[in-house]
Protein backbone atom coordinates (compact mmCIF):
# COMPACT_ATOMS: atom_id res chain seq x y z
CA UNK A 1 0.00 0.00 0.00
CA UNK A 2 1.13 3.77 -0.94
CA UNK A 3 1.97 6.01 2.02
CA UNK A 4 -0.61 8.03 1.47
CA UNK A 5 -3.47 5.40 1.30
CA UNK A 6 -1.75 4.30 4.67
CA UNK A 7 -2.40 7.78 6.22
CA UNK A 8 -5.99 8.01 5.22
CA UNK A 9 -6.21 4.52 7.47
CA UNK A 10 -4.39 5.11 10.37
CA UNK A 11 -5.92 9.20 11.13
CA UNK A 12 -8.78 9.22 13.32
CA UNK A 13 -12.27 9.22 12.45
CA UNK A 14 -13.49 13.36 12.15
CA UNK A 15 -15.58 14.68 15.58
CA UNK A 16 -19.71 14.07 15.46
CA UNK A 17 -19.99 17.87 16.07
CA UNK A 18 -22.65 19.17 13.65
CA UNK A 19 -21.16 21.16 10.78
CA UNK A 20 -22.25 24.19 9.16
CA UNK A 21 -22.60 22.40 5.72
CA UNK A 22 -25.06 19.16 7.63
CA UNK A 23 -27.45 21.76 8.60
CA UNK A 24 -30.18 20.94 6.69
CA UNK A 25 -32.32 24.27 7.83
CA UNK A 26 -29.24 26.40 5.89
CA UNK A 27 -29.19 24.53 2.83
CA UNK A 28 -33.20 24.38 2.71
CA UNK A 29 -33.02 28.35 3.02
CA UNK A 30 -30.13 28.81 0.53
CA UNK A 31 -32.69 27.08 -1.93
CA UNK A 32 -35.75 28.69 -1.33
CA UNK A 33 -33.49 32.11 -2.12
CA UNK A 34 -31.95 30.84 -5.14
CA UNK A 35 -35.26 29.72 -6.50
CA UNK A 36 -36.94 33.73 -5.13
CA UNK A 37 -34.05 35.13 -7.41
CA UNK A 38 -35.14 32.70 -10.44
CA UNK A 39 -38.45 33.59 -10.29
CA UNK A 40 -37.85 36.84 -10.23
CA UNK A 41 -35.50 36.18 -13.23
CA UNK A 42 -38.05 35.11 -15.03
CA UNK A 43 -40.57 37.64 -14.63
CA UNK A 44 -37.40 40.17 -16.08
CA UNK A 45 -37.25 37.85 -19.02
CA UNK A 46 -40.96 37.74 -19.67
CA UNK A 47 -41.26 41.60 -19.75
CA UNK A 48 -38.69 42.04 -21.97
CA UNK A 49 -40.10 39.42 -23.84
CA UNK A 50 -43.09 41.86 -24.09
CA UNK A 51 -41.28 44.82 -24.36
CA UNK A 52 -39.72 43.62 -27.77
CA UNK A 53 -43.30 42.05 -28.77
CA UNK A 54 -44.73 45.76 -28.26
CA UNK A 55 -42.27 47.34 -29.54
CA UNK A 56 -41.18 45.19 -32.90
CA UNK A 57 -43.38 42.84 -33.21
CA UNK A 58 -42.17 39.02 -33.00
CA UNK A 59 -38.74 38.71 -33.16
CA UNK A 60 -35.50 36.29 -32.67
CA UNK A 61 -34.49 38.55 -29.67
CA UNK A 62 -38.60 38.36 -28.50
CA UNK A 63 -38.61 34.56 -28.72
CA UNK A 64 -35.10 33.77 -26.81
CA UNK A 65 -35.98 36.40 -24.03
CA UNK A 66 -39.72 34.14 -23.66
CA UNK A 67 -37.13 30.58 -23.99
CA UNK A 68 -35.14 32.18 -21.03
CA UNK A 69 -38.13 32.85 -18.59
CA UNK A 70 -39.61 29.53 -19.30
CA UNK A 71 -36.10 27.92 -18.62
CA UNK A 72 -36.20 29.97 -15.13
CA UNK A 73 -39.52 29.16 -14.33
CA UNK A 74 -38.56 25.16 -15.11
CA UNK A 75 -35.20 26.10 -12.74
CA UNK A 76 -37.72 27.17 -10.03
CA UNK A 77 -39.77 23.65 -10.22
CA UNK A 78 -36.60 22.06 -10.48
CA UNK A 79 -35.47 24.02 -6.57
CA UNK A 80 -38.49 22.86 -5.18
CA UNK A 81 -38.28 19.47 -5.95
CA UNK A 82 -34.61 19.67 -4.72
CA UNK A 83 -35.93 21.56 -1.26
CA UNK A 84 -38.21 18.41 -0.67
CA UNK A 85 -34.92 16.06 -0.65
CA UNK A 86 -33.08 18.38 1.74
CA UNK A 87 -36.20 18.21 3.86
CA UNK A 88 -36.88 14.44 3.31
CA UNK A 89 -35.99 12.93 6.76
CA UNK A 90 -35.58 9.01 7.53
CA UNK A 91 -38.02 8.32 10.68
CA UNK A 92 -37.69 5.72 13.26
CA UNK A 93 -40.99 5.24 13.94
CA UNK A 94 -42.26 2.10 16.70
CA UNK A 95 -44.54 -0.73 15.35
CA UNK A 96 -47.42 -1.27 17.28
CA UNK A 97 -49.52 -3.56 16.79
CA UNK A 98 -53.60 -3.91 18.03
CA UNK A 99 -54.07 -6.02 21.01
CA UNK A 100 -56.04 -8.44 19.82
CA UNK A 101 -56.26 -11.03 23.17
CA UNK A 102 -59.65 -9.43 24.19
Amino acid sequence: MSEAAESLRTQPAPASRPSILANRGIWKQAIYTMAFLTYLCSFLFFGLAAAAVGQSGPTVTAMFDMAVAIYFLLQVLFLFVLSWFVERRRQVLPISFPDRRT
